[in-house]
């Protein structure tokens, strides 16, 4: 009969798959909800974090917060949407010596049917949700490049995945399916570097931006429309993140995977 494992040889194989020391994460819409979540778990696991938002009263919240945390978290103040943002992220990557994760977070949503939104929204979606986080792509490529085990993690939506059950929601529901299509494109045009490429595809989870929808009458419909009855809660996201930003998801690429209480298999 085998011996049963310690707790600490438990652990320590634990932290061989899933742990994060040693490596730099840059987490971009980091300010607030989902992202700080995300990063607070990264840095829960060993790694050092760098979180990106345009709020930096709340990045600087964000690192206080978590400084009893094993790994670090490092505000950086920055605009994606501009030249000017990308180069402070590069500056503060270029400090840290190294990029090995991206999660691609940042995001926004304004409400507008196919037929009547403007230009000026439709685009402002777009370029936040998807362009950007190209250019940021582009922009840590070579530091990836250089990991022993890049990896890239778009935060797409279960829209991005399905059409939405609510209406005016046509340009972002368009950025996250062309997130996700981002994410199988780099998974394709990267592999040769190593570098892993996946999504998540979160449900409805309470966040600023969703905070109202979901303290709305509208909130029993979306709820009846999860089989599981209920709304996420942001700790449910950090398996799946640790999972795709750690070793242990070497051979996963290209995928994208609901955390959605199952709304996405009816």
């Amino acid at each position: 009969m085998g011996k049963m494992a310690t707790p600490a040889q438990s652990c320590d194989y634990l932290d061989a798959l899933f742990g994060q020391s040693g490596r730099t994460a840059v987490v971009t819409g980091a300010s607030s909800g989902l992202g700080a979540e995300m990063a607070r778990v990264l840095a829960s696991a060993g790694g050092d974090v760098i979180v990106v938002a345009r709020r930096e009263n709340r990045l600087l919240e964000l690192a206080e917060s978590a400084a009893d945390l094993p790994g670090s978290i490092t505000p950086c103040a920055a605009d994606l949407s501009g030249d000017d943002g990308l180069t402070a992220v590069a500056a503060a990557v270029s400090e840290r010596g190294g990029c090995d994760v991206l999660v691609a977070n940042a995001g926004t949503v304004e409400v507008g049917k196919v037929e009547s939104m403007d230009d000026e929204s439709f685009s402002r979606v777009l370029e936040l949700n998807l362009t950007s986080q190209w250019r940021l792509s582009k922009t840590l490529f070579p530091w990836l490049a250089k990991s022993d085990a890049g990896r890239v993690i778009n935060i797409s939506s279960i829209y991005g995945i399905l059409g939405p059950v609510r209406s005016g929601l046509s340009a972002y529901a368009a950025s996250k399916h062309g997130l996700v299509g981002l994410t199988r494109t780099q998974a394709i045009e990267w592999a040769e570097q190593g570098i892993t490429a996946n999504a998540i595809a979160p449900g409805y989870f309470p966040t600023e931006m969703t905070e109202q929808l979901l303290a709305s009458k509208a909130a029993q419909r979306l709820r009846e429309l999860v089989p599981m009855a209920r709304f996420g809660t942001a700790r449910e996201l950090a398996p799946a993140l640790l999972f795709l930003a750690s070793p242990a998801s070497s051979y996963v690429t290209g995928t994208v995977l609901p955390v959605d209480g199952g709304w996405s298999t009816w």
